[in-house]
């Protein structure tokens, strides 16, 4: 009989589990990681828009909407659509279109193991970005620090 060379399968099948067993501790922490930059991401576009809507303000005399900042190249395209980084955004005009409007964001999927973000972000004319945790944000939650 000649020399074998190679690897038998009993010795692939234990590089295969200690890759399984590997890969399973990765995965948890790379979305836990991923959401976390989905959330400072949708933070910083929550700062964009407001500055976005200042200078609509100053231009034409009113805050826009969304579509509106995009564009007058304001904001990005990608954020004018309303969908960025794993977020939902949207931005109103309040009642008085030359003094106020809120802007919102909230996770595309909020819950599971592959949750685009867990918390809600709030935004209007006092340029205070506030957040919540169990759902969507409004005046009275917490500001960010």
């Amino acid at each position: 009989m000649g020399n074998n060379k190679g690897f038998s399968l009993i010795e692939l099948l234990l590089v295969l589990a200690i890759l399984l067993i590997v890969s399973s501790m990765a995965v948890p922490s790379y979305l836990a990681a991923k959401a976390r930059a989905n959330e400072a991401a949708a933070a910083s576009s929550i700062r964009a828009i407001m500055s976005a809507q200042n200078l609509y303000r100053n231009t034409f005399g009113t805050f826009g909407v969304l579509a509106d900042l995009g564009t007058d190249y304001l904001t990005d395209q990608k954020l004018a659509s309303g969908e960025k980084s794993g977020y939902y955004f949207d931005t109103t005009p309040g009642a008085r279109t030359a003094y106020e409007y809120t802007v919102t964001a909230e996770p595309v999927l909020s819950m599971g193991p592959s949750a685009s973000g867990a918390r809600y972000y709030f935004g209007d004319e006092t340029s205070v970005v506030r957040f919540s945790l169990t759902g969507p944000a409004d005046p009275g939650s917490p500001p960010m620090q």
